[in-house]
C-alpha cells in the first residue's frame, strides 16, 4: 500500500477517486437510480425527509443612522481658527445642502481669501473674496447664502461643482483651488 503524506500531491488524485465513489454511491442509493424503488412516494419521501432535515440561517442586518455632526466639527474647526463665523457653522451647512455644494467648500473659501473671516474690509463680512472683496453682506449668513447661489448660478450647468471647476474664473491665482481643496481636507478630517 502507497504510504500517503499529508499536505503532498499525491493526495490530490487518491482524494479525487475517494470523492467519485462516494457521488457514486449517493446517487445509486437515490430513489431516482436504485433499483430497490421506481416509485413516486420514494422520490417525495426523500425530498420531504431532505426538507425537514435542513438547517437554514438567517441574518439579520440593522441599518444604524449616524447623527449628522458637520456643524459641530465645522463650529469646533472654526472655533479653533479664531474665526468670527463659527457662530454660523449650523447656517453654513444648511446653505451647502441646499445649494447642492460641499459642506466644506465654503469655509475652505473663507480660509484662502480671508483667513476664516479674520481680514475683511471693516463691516463687510465679505469672508468670501465675493467681487474681489468689495461687496458688503448684512451678516454671515447674508454672505454664505448669496454666495452659495452666486457660485451655483454661474457654474452649477458644470455638473457637481468643486473648487477646480470654479476656480479659473473665481481667483486670479492659479494655486487658489489647491488651497482650497486643501481646507476642505482639513475640515473633512476634524473631529
Amino acid at each position: 500500500m502507497p504510504r500517503i503524506l499529508r499536505g503532498s500531491m499525491l493526495n490530490i488524485p487518491i482524494r479525487v477517486s475517494a470523492m467519485v465513489i462516494l457521488v457514486v454511491s449517493g446517487l445509486m442509493a437515490s430513489p431516482t437510480f436504485s433499483s430497490r424503488s421506481y416509485t413516486l412516494e420514494a422520490y417525495e419521501t426523500k425530498v420531504l425527509d431532505s426538507v425537514t432535515n435542513f438547517s437554514s440561517t438567517t441574518i439579520d442586518a440593522a441599518i444604524v443612522a449616524s447623527s449628522d455632526n458637520r456643524s459641530i466639527r465645522l463650529r469646533k474647526f472654526l472655533r479653533d481658527q479664531g474665526s468670527p463665523m463659527q457662530n454660523s457653522a449650523d447656517e453654513l451647512v444648511k446653505i451647502a445642502d441646499k445649494h447642492g455644494l460641499d459642506w466644506k467648500m465654503l469655509p475652505a473659501i473663507a480660509g484662502v481669501e480671508s483667513t476664516f473671516g479674520q481680514f475683511i474690509p471693516s463691516g463687510s463680512f465679505n469672508a468670501y473674496g465675493w467681487h474681489n472683496g468689495r461687496y458688503y453682506f448684512s451678516s454671515w449668513t447674508d454672505a454664505s447664502t448669496q454666495v452659495a447661489a452666486g457660485i451655483n448660478d454661474k457654474w452649477g450647468h458644470l455638473g457637481r461643482i468643486n473648487p477646480w471647476k470654479i476656480g479659473p474664473s473665481y481667483a486670479e491665482n492659479p494655486a487658489w483651488a489647491s488651497r482650497v481643496v486643501h481646507y476642505m481636507n482639513i475640515i473633512g478630517n476634524s473631529k
